[in-house]
């Protein structure tokens, strides 16, 4: 056999290797078992702001607006249709 016959051999069973890895890794990634992640409270509620607290005693109210009677609206006049030139 010559060179070039054994390359294409080794070429091809390379080839086959490589695809079967890809197959088997993309099988385990696909059915692995999906494990919880787990978080700290800590990071979510820790504040760096200086925030002013205000107290809102119940004595205010706020005044509701009007109600307004609402304007009808009339439809728009319909635009006649061309009358043919003859």
């Amino acid at each position: 056999m010559d060179f070039k016959k054994i390359a294409k051999i080794v070429a091809c069973i390379a080839a086959l290797c490589a695809l079967a890895a890809a197959v088997y890794f993309a099988v385990k990634k696909l059915t692995a078992k999906k494990e919880p992640e787990y978080f700290d409270d800590n990071d979510f509620f820790e504040c760096d702001n200086d925030l002013e607290i205000i107290e809102v005693t119940g004595d205010e109210t706020e005044e509701a607006p009007a109600d307004e009677p609402k304007e009808e609206k009339k439809p728009a006049p319909k635009k006649k249709a061309a009358k043919k030139a003859e």
